[in-house]
């Protein structure tokens, strides 16, 4: 059995209007044409669908079985349609970001606030992980999208660069370094200085900043999170250095911080994706609001 929702149209519009004529004008037609499709829908089913007479057009008791039959198939197909629709216009949807907890806590929030207002019918899922946890979600899939900062011998991902932040060194409230016009790393190599572990992308950018100087960086302490830095120096332990929005989490009035200079070492935050793999509509969406400027959202 061949059935097109061509002749399914014209058999219900000729059902609804009792005429092939004015089924005819309805799909922009030929009257003939109409009948042909009828008559080839009848040919498929082996069943007459109408009594036809000169005056009067009337469904069969085939007809009349078949006719909601044929309604609802068509109706179901519309809505199917109109659910395409939906996704191509963004209006739902899901997608999963991943970022490391500093970004996820700082700089995602007011961004995810503002795409789900707009897009109130996508769902957005938010992965708050290690930074060295964001690569192997995306490409798993188990993220459509990640954000953070990344080797640049990464393979096998697209990346969008979002913006760029100066590493900073976090120090008590009242330190000495707070009067400075300038923070430099020879400066804080005076200090205990905290650093995250190794095998952070930070910890590569903060012995790239002292060697940039001429010195050497000596841990006095060293953690796994930024907010156990930035807790050490609210202990008095020493100088953290940071990448600038994990300063965020910091209680303004107990940690004071500067962007160290002579060189500025800067870090790259970019969204990721896998390469080569087409994204959801919804996420498609967020990646074009999350690059568009500021001003555009």
């Amino acid at each position: 059995m061949n059935v097109t929702l061509r002749q399914l149209r014209a058999f219900v519009l000729v059902a609804r209007l009792g005429s092939f004529t004015r089924a005819a004008q309805a799909m922009y037609v030929t009257q003939s044409a109409l009948s042909l499709l009828v008559r080839e829908l009848e040919s498929a089913i082996e069943s007459r669908l109408f009594d036809r007479t000169t005056r009067t057009v009337a469904l069969t008791a085939a007809g009349s079985d078949f006719f909601p039959r044929a309604e609802r198939i068509l109706a179901e197909l519309e809505s199917a349609i109109a659910g395409v629709d939906k996704l191509v216009a963004r209006e739902r949807g899901r997608v999963v970001v991943a970022a490391p907890l500093v970004l996820s806590s700082t700089y995602l929030p007011p961004i995810l606030a503002a795409f789900c207002a707009l897009y109130p019918g996508i769902e957005v899922v938010l992965q708050d992980t290690l930074p060295n946890q964001v690569l192997p979600l995306v490409r798993s899939g188990a993220a459509d999208v990640g954000i953070g900062t990344f080797a640049s011998d990464e393979v096998d991902i697209q990346r969008t660069l979002l913006f760029s932040e100066a590493m900073a060194a976090a120090f008590p409230a009242g330190h000495a370094f707070s009067r400075l016009k300038k923070l430099t790393w020879t400066d804080i190599a005076q200090e205990p200085v905290l650093a995250l572990r190794r095998g952070s992308v930070f910890r590569d950018l903060t012995e790239a900043g002292f060697a940039a100087a001429g010195l050497m960086l000596k841990p006095a302490r060293e953690a796994n999170y930024a907010g156990s830095l930035i807790g050490m120096v609210d202990a008095g332990l020493g100088v953290a250095i940071l990448p600038g929005y994990a300063v965020k989490l910091a209680d303004p009035a107990r940690i004071g911080w500067r962007r160290v200079e002579n060189p500025l070492i800067d870090r790259e935050v970019s969204l990721v994706q896998r390469a080569g793999v087409s994204l959801s509509h919804a996420a498609q969406g967020f990646v074009d609001f999350i690059v568009a400027p500021p001003a555009a959202r």
